[in-house]
């Protein structure tokens, strides 16, 4: 019998407290030093604490994240959400709470980031920055925690309008120093020194703004010229004014400064070296590099949040042992690097649908999202799109799959749970989009019962029926590195991969859920 837990209190559940266990000795004392302080307080601190909690794996069941979780949905009410703060502080917090509600559960905290998302979009300065009271300017460090809180939204299906992104690109790009470097308050120069925490800020929210309007490129390529039209003014009609090349090299030259100016050390540090750490995290992983220019960051920073713990497990400098805390478990954890696995499972897990069996003859059905053709959704019953999915004469399988993807990001697990059966039936298909269908939407069930059909799945002969089922698995268990196999992969590695996996739900298997 499956468990009927929502997913992401089935997934961090089913993950334990041997996950908090795998983490490094730092973290550890982190985690233990936070959870000792979550109580008594503010709503963004119990935010921050919430996020490097779920990015140390730690349960949802774990009594103080539960605590700083029950605090930050206290801000919402049926249709807004208020900050704590205000002053400035309201986008630290909101940010804080997107990321927080985002690595908890995107689907089901979705209503919460889009009044977070209209919270921000409704307090953007005109310039596209956020700012303290009185002023319009913009500061460097309160916009980036807006763009996070933001891209949180977006990857949990909020529609963000591209223009928001293109206003905070222009910001920033408009703020560097010619040397590459940021400082807090570009209109108040000779108050503030350009710092790698204020650069790698701002080069890290240029690098989410280009993955942001990416889509949006007019010159890229279609992977048809009959499709070319529906693209050629942009995605959803958006034409974008930003020049891309302009946007690159702003990032390259940010990156470049925080490659000759890093150190730990105040004042060009900045306020504080694990706010900088976590913002340099965030260029790594949005960069997908292993070192900026010759600075091998990872290690550099580990080494340095190492040497300078506390007995006690917390960090201290500036703003206190609980939020350089968290910046250095965010930092240590690799946070970003997490969230986007996260969403590339998400999307992936969406996109390897979108193909069972070719486009549809009537192109008139097509839409463009996300940067690429699909079909419109259907409508109606799920049970109508699996007949329409079942019958192998059928010419509307595309939009039958859209349907079911729509229809789960509106609803949930709970709209795909009373299907299991089809779907485990599916599996079997000789159509192998077919079993790419079947072992998405079974992995989206979120049930704890589905594992070792999915695991089976692993053996499956076609790769991309293989890599459906192996991100299913890195879904529901919330293993973001995941335990294999890799993609391509060989027949004996999916049979060793599959084997890990049994091992790990043989661990954690409850004792209520059949094995089908």
């Amino acid at each position: 019998m499956a468990l009927g837990l929502g997913l992401a209190c089935l997934a961090m559940a089913a993950m334990g407290p041997s996950a908090a266990a795998q983490q490094e000795p730092a973290v550890q004392g982190g985690i233990r030093y936070l959870r000792s302080r979550a109580s008594n307080q503010g709503a963004g601190e119990c935010a921050m604490i919430a996020l490097a909690m779920l990015k140390a794996e730690v349960p949802a069941s774990d009594p103080a994240l539960a605590a700083c979780i029950a605090k930050i949905r206290s801000r919402f009410d049926s249709n807004q959400y208020y900050p704590e703060r205000n002053n400035g502080q309201g986008p630290y917090e909101a940010g804080s709470t997107a990321m927080a509600l985002g690595s908890l559960d995107p689907i089901a905290n979705r209503p919460f980031l889009a009044m977070i998302a209209n919270y921000l979009i409704s307090t953007q300065n005109a310039n596209g920055s956020w700012d303290y009271s009185g002023r319009t300017a913009g500061d460097t460090s309160i916009t980036q925690y807006a763009v996070l809180g933001l891209w949180e939204a977006e990857a949990a299906g909020v529609e963000i309008p591209p223009h928001v992104w293109e206003r905070i690109a222009s910001f920033y790009m408009s703020s560097q120093f010619d040397d590459g470097g940021w400082v807090y308050h570009k209109d108040e120069t000779g108050m503030y020194s350009e710092t790698v925490s204020m650069t790698a800020a701002a080069t890290g929210s240029l690098l989410i703004c280009l993955r942001q309007l990416d889509q949006y490129r007019i010159e890229k390529k279609t992977t048809t010229n009959l499709l070319t039209p529906l693209a050629e003014d942009g995605l959803g009609g958006f034409k974008p004014s930003i020049n891309f090349h302009d946007l690159e090299r702003s990032i390259n030259r940010g990156m470049s400064w925080v490659s000759g100016h890093f150190t730990t050390s105040p004042p060009q540090a900045g306020l504080t070296p694990y706010y900088m750490l976590y913002a340099i995290e965030r260029i790594g992983a949005l960069a997908d590099r292993q070192s900026i220019g010759r600075l091998d960051w990872f290690e550099k920073g580990r080494a340095f949040i190492r040497g300078t713990q506390r007995s006690n497990g917390s960090w201290e400098a500036q703003h206190g042992p609980e939020m350089n805390t968290c910046w250095a478990v965010l930092f240590l954890t690799k946070s970003t690097a997490k969230t986007i696995r996260r969403i590339h499972i998400q999307r992936l897990g969406a996109g390897t649908l979108l193909g069972g069996r070719g486009l549809p003859k009537d192109l008139t059905s097509m839409t463009v999202a996300g940067g690429r053709v699909v079909s419109r959704p259907m409508n109606g019953a799920i049970e109508g799109m699996l007949a329409v999915l079942e019958d192998p004469r059928a010419e509307q399988a595309d939009a039958a799959v859209a349907g079911l993807v729509e229809r789960y990001y509106r609803e949930g697990p709970d709209a795909l749970r009373p299907f299991k059966l089809r779907f485990r039936k599916m599996l079997t298909d000789r159509d192998p989009g077919m079993r790419r269908v079947a072992a998405w939407s079974l992995a989206h069930t979120g049930d704890m019962d589905v594992v070792p059909n999915l695991i089976d799945t692993l053996l499956d002969p076609d790769p991309d029926v293989v890599d459906a089922a192996r991100m299913g698995l890195e879904l529901i268990s919330r293993k973001i590195e995941g335990l294999g196999p890799p993609s391509p992969s060989t027949p004996p590695q999916r049979k060793e991969a599959a084997e890990r996996w049994r091992n790990w739900y043989n661990t954690i298997r409850p004792l209520d859920v059949a094995t089908d």
